[in-house]
C-alpha cells in the first residue's frame, strides 16, 4: 500500500499474508511505474532494497547526514504507518 502525505490510500495490492512486502512491491504496477516513467521516489522501511526510485532508510548510519536522514525518513513515513491504523481501526 502507498499513500500521500494527507493519509490517503495511493494504490493496494493485497496478498496472502506469507508473502513478503518487498516482493509483494517488486510485482506491483506501482513498482513498474516508478521504474518507467514516474519521477519522484518512495520510502520503505529496512526490509526494501534500495533502487533508484525506492529509498530505505540507512541499516547501520554512520555519520551525523546518515543518522539526520533516517530521522527525516521516520517522520515521513509513518504517514503510511497512521494510515495502516487508521484502516485497521475501521
Amino acid at each position: 500500500m502507498t499513500c500521500d502525505n494527507q493519509l490517503m490510500v495511493t494504490s493496494l495490492d493485497a496478498r496472502p499474508g506469507s508473502v513478503h512486502d518487498s516482493h509483494i512491491f517488486r510485482e506491483s504496477i506501482v513498482s513498474q511505474l516508478f521504474e518507467e516513467r514516474f519521477d519522484g521516489l518512495l520510502l520503505g522501511d529496512r526490509g526494501y532494497p534500495c533502487l533508484k526510485h525506492l529509498v530505505p532508510p540507512y541499516p547501520d548510519p554512520l555519520t551525523r547526514s546518515q543518522a539526520k536522514f533516517n530521522a527525516a525518513h521516520s517522520n515521513t513515513r509513518v504517514r503510511i504507518e497512521m494510515t495502516f491504523g487508521i484502516l485497521k481501526a475501521r
